[in-house]
């Protein structure tokens, strides 16, 4: 038995593509952020220096000493900044704080060693708490060589380094955004032919096995192959199993009817002497030659792809029918009654009155001498129905989902039946996609049978 899968492969398609194409994203931010960051410190850093390089500029010798002679306005120039506090200390040869701020921080042991060779570092520190960026630059003065330090705070430098980020990124996320739709359509279009697969066996009766012709994508091509060659193994099968039901059927009714014909030529000499012997004969018999008969239209019931087709009344057909089922209906002392409105449905006349038969041949046979069985048919929405209810004893409740099983009758039914005539009704109906429904007749009180099929004009 096969299982059906709940997974998707849309969306099995989607779930491989999409964390590949999030994690590029999540690559392209890390390296945007680096970019970013590198290109705003460089450039902040280069400022930064260039603030060392005014206040050494403005160094001088003075008696032997170095000085800084900022005025005020030049202190403020040089220490104002729109979105940063900027900081300076100078230092000389000997470590000692010869102007500026005290508490900025020396670079590292290992930074003054590069001091030493290059004049000029960059490294981060903490003044009150806060982050700064400094640089530092070594400058030579006759014998002494002091160090100058400019520092200042964070604040432009992550608003560089936002917009870089946005500027970055922005154009990343819709650029996954497109390429999300991309796949998302491009995956949709690409498992088309599959749904063009399944809408054709969708749509094919279960009589239909010619091989699917739907144009598919190479890789889904061996799947069509294998379909097709299974359905081309269950058609043998299935046209095998037909002949042998029609040939054994076709075979036993000449000796049923020479075995018949003997029995009552048996009983006419007997006379009243061996009569009941000879009559359970005839009934067994009778039975035989009946369960042939249903044989034979079960192998009718599932016919060949090349078996016509017509618009066919369900008034017309149940007058054609009534006429053969009239005399054992009297013969039973039944009141055989109709309730007919127009409708019309697609399908085989021959093996619609087989269908018919079985329905009147079922309520007959269960409806008590002098009972009604009612004959109906008409149409609501888009599909057509055909019943036939009678006041027997009914179909248990219990026992209705196997009615139409073959050779399944109910516990406890009598009579000569041979549970062949609903199977007969399930599978023609089934053949031009209706259904049948086992009930209880609210009028009568019996058995109501009821099929139903797709109106003829249904699909204009």
């Amino acid at each position: 038995m096969l299982t059906r899968s709940t997974t998707s492969l849309r969306l099995m398609l989607i779930d491989r593509l999409l964390p590949a194409m999030l994690g590029l994203l999540l690559v392209g931010a890390l390296a945007a952020n680096w970019v970013a960051l590198r290109a705003a410190t460089k450039a902040y850093d280069r400022g930064l220096l260039d603030t060392a390089f005014a206040i050494a500029e403005q160094l001088r010798v003075v008696d032997g000493k170095l000085q800084l002679p900022l005025s005020q306005q030049a202190r403020a120039v040089l220490l104002t900044d729109k979105f940063d506090q900027v900081f300076y200390a100078v230092h000389g040869s000997q470590g000692e704080l010869l102007d500026g701020n005290p508490e900025l921080p020396m670079p590292p042991l290992e930074n003054w060693r590069q001091m030493g060779s290059e004049g000029r570092w960059y490294y981060d520190g903490t003044l009150a708490g806060e982050p700064v960026r400094l640089a530092g630059y070594q400058r030579h003065f006759d014998d002494q060589t002091v160090t100058i330090l400019a520092a200042e705070t964070l604040v432009k430098r992550k608003e560089l380094v936002r917009d870089i980020l946005l500027g970055m990124l922005l154009p990343e996320v819709l650029l996954v955004l497109v390429a999300a739709s991309v796949i998302w359509f491009g995956v949709r279009s690409g498992l088309r032919p599959l749904d063009t697969l399944r809408a054709e066996l969708a749509d094919r009766s279960q009589a239909d096995l010619r091989p699917v012709t739907v144009d598919v994508p190479e890789e889904i091509q061996p799947v069509v192959t294998e379909v097709n060659g299974l359905l081309m193994r269950l058609d043998t099968a299935l046209a095998s199993q037909r002949h042998f039901v029609s040939d054994a059927a076709h075979q036993l009714r000449t000796p049923i009817a020479a075995l018949l014909a003997q029995v009552e030529a048996a009983q006419h000499e007997a006379g009243e002497a061996g009569n009941g012997t000879l009559r359970g004969i005839h009934a067994a018999a009778g039975r035989l030659g009946h369960l042939v008969e249903q044989l034979l239209a079960l192998a009718r019931a599932e016919p060949s792809l090349a078996q016509a087709s017509s618009v066919v009344s369900l008034v017309g057909l149940v007058r054609q029918v009534a006429e053969n089922w009239l005399p054992k209906a009297i013969g039973k002392e039944i009141d055989l009654g109709f309730e007919l409105n127009p409708a019309d449905i697609q399908g085989n006349e021959l093996l619609l009155q087989e269908l018919l038969a079985n329905l009147l041949d079922n309520a007959l046979r269960h409806a008590p001498r002098g009972g009604v069985v009612t004959v109906g048919c008409g149409q609501e929405g888009r599909m057509a129905w055909l019943c036939v209810e009678d006041n027997g004893p009914g179909i248990p409740e219990g026992e209705r989902a196997r009615i139409g099983q073959r050779f399944y009758r109910p516990a406890g039914q009598t009579g000569d039946g041979c549970g062949l005539g609903l199977a007969i009704v399930r599978e023609i109906a089934r053949q031009y996609q209706g259904t049948l429904s086992v009930g209880t007749s609210p009028r009568l009180g019996g058995a109501l049978l009821k099929v139903e099929f797709p109106r003829a004009d249904a699909g204009r």
